[in-house]
């Protein structure tokens, strides 16, 4: 049995979280377009404007958002599906990454049973990500 603290372990669990990052990428532009088309702007990022502050459903879909500083976050509920970012960074950082691992798990978007030891055990997620973000 491996633990989080072996090396060929905490490489697995990096390639793991390595493979996330390209959903992370598909999902910002997928959430960027849906709410351009549904709140009918040129550009994603007029949902920080101020008449589009706060929390609220996303018209015509069972999606919701909530906007903060200079992101937003759009998901079905708090712990399922969609995605947190900030507008000026392409890349997620370490707490977001595992917030977006843990909703996408939730949605059936990424499997469970590959997921889990990593979903299961925070400071063995913790320790792949901070990791992956070393190297």
């Amino acid at each position: 049995m491996t633990t989080p603290n072996d090396a060929s372990a905490i490489d697995d669990d990096v390639q793991l979280i390595r493979a996330i990052i390209p959903l992370w990428h598909a999902e910002m532009v997928w959430a960027k377009e849906l709410l351009k088309r549904a709140f009918g702007l040129n550009d994603a990022q007029e949902i920080l404007q101020p008449e589009f502050r706060g929390s609220r459903q996303i018209p015509g879909t069972n999606w919701f958002l909530r906007t903060h500083g200079i992101g937003v976050d759009v998901h079905r509920t708090s712990e399922v599906g969609g995605i947190d970012f900030d507008f000026d960074k392409l890349d997620p950082d370490p707490w977001r990454l595992a917030i977006f691992l843990e909703k996408q798990v939730n949605d059936g978007s990424l499997p469970y049973e590959k997921y889990r030891h990593l979903i299961d055990d925070e400071h063995r997620l913790k320790v792949a990500i901070e990791s992956m973000f070393a190297s």
